[in-house]
C-alpha cells in the first residue's frame, strides 16, 4: 500500500532568504524583470493588527480560507465590500502589498507545505467536492481535451501537472513562485500554522482563526479503495455526494505516481531543504 512520503519539516517557523545571487550584487530590477515574464510572486497582502503591519504571501491551498477571513474582519475597509464580490477581489483593492513596500513590514510571512500533501488537497476539494472549481476544471478541459469527470488522479497528474507550470492554476502551481525576492521573517509549516500564529497575533486570535481548517472537505471521511489511481473523479464524485467520504493518500497514489510528483514540484522540495537548514541555522 503506497502512502504519501512524510517529509521532515521544521514544527517551528524559521527565517527565509529567497533572494538570488543576482539580488545581492544589487540587480535586484534585473531579477525582478526576470520574475516578472515567469509571473512569479504577484500576490502580497499586508494587514495592521494588533499593533503590527503584517505582510503575507497568498499561496492557494495553504490555509487561505483562513486568512481570507482574518483580512475580511479586521480589514478597516471591510463595510465597503460589495454585494456577491469574492473576499479575494476584495483583499486585492485594499490590501495589496507593492514589492517596494515589503521591506516596511513589521512581519513578513509565508504558509507552506509538503507538495504531495498540497496536490492531494486540491484533487479533494475542486475535482471531487467542486468547491469554487469553474477555473481550474476550464483549464483542465482546455489544456488536456478531457472531461474531468471521466479523468482519474492518475490522468491529472500525467496529462495536466506535467504541463509547464506557467500555464498551470494557480492552485497547482509550485509554492515557491508564489514568492517574492526578500527575506520572509516567518516560513510557517501548514502544522505549525496555529502556533506560529498564536505568537505574532495572540492566542484569541489564532484560536479564532488558525485552529481548525475552514474548507468543505475538511470534514470528510477518508476511505481507501483499491485502484483509486484510476478510478474517474465521477466515481468519487459520487461518493462525496452520497456519503460525504473521499479517497484517502493510498487510494491515490503509486510509488510511480510519488516519484512523478516530486520531480514536477523539485523546486519545492528545494525550498523544503532550504528551510530545514535555516531552521538548524537559527
Amino acid at each position: 500500500m503506497t502512502v504519501a512520503p512524510v517529509i521532515r519539516v521544521p514544527t517551528k517557523p524559521a527565517m527565509f532568504d529567497n533572494r538570488t545571487a543576482i539580488d545581492r550584487v544589487g540587480l535586484t530590477g534585473l531579477q525582478r524583470r526576470i520574475d516578472g515574464v515567469r509571473g512569479l510572486g504577484r500576490n502580497h497582502f499586508a494587514l495592521e493588527i494588533e499593533g503590527r503591519r503584517i505582510g503575507y504571501c497568498y499561496i492557494r491551498k495553504n490555509a487561505c480560507s483562513s486568512f481570507k477571513k482574518l483580512f475580511l474582519d479586521h480589514s478597516p475597509h471591510r463595510s465597503r465590500i460589495q454585494q456577491n464580490e469574492r473576499p479575494i477581489d476584495f483583499i486585492r483593492r485594499f490590501h495589496r502589498l507593492p514589492v517596494e513596500e515589503l521591506f516596511r513590514c513589521d512581519d513578513l510571512i509565508f504558509v507552506y507545505r509538503d507538495p504531495v500533501a498540497r496536490v492531494l488537497s486540491m484533487f479533494r476539494n475542486k475535482f471531487i467536492a467542486r468547491n469554487g472549481a469553474t477555473d481550474i476544471l476550464a483549464g483542465f478541459r482546455r489544456i488536456t481535451g478531457r472531461d474531468p469527470e471521466r479523468a482519474s488522479f492518475q490522468s491529472f497528474v500525467e496529462a495536466y501537472l506535467g504541463q509547464d507550470p506557467g500555464y498551470l492554476d494557480r492552485h497547482v502551481q509550485p509554492q515557491r513562485m508564489h514568492l517574492q525576492r526578500v527575506v520572509y521573517t516567518h516560513a510557517i509549516p501548514i502544522d505549525g500554522l496555529h502556533g506560529a500564529m498564536s505568537a505574532l497575533l495572540g492566542a484569541p486570535l489564532a484560536d479564532r482563526y488558525f485552529l481548525k481548517p475552514v474548507n468543505r472537505t475538511s470534514n470528510a471521511t477518508l476511505v481507501h479503495l483499491p485502484g483509486g489511481a484510476v478510478r474517474p473523479v465521477r466515481e468519487w464524485q459520487n461518493l462525496f455526494d452520497l456519503r460525504a467520504e473521499m479517497p484517502d493518500d493510498a487510494s491515490l497514489l503509486s510509488d510511480a505516481l510519488v516519484a512523478r510528483l516530486r520531480r514536477i514540484y523539485a523546486m519545492d522540495y528545494a525550498m523544503l531543504d532550504a528551510v530545514k537548514h535555516a531552521s538548524r541555522c537559527h
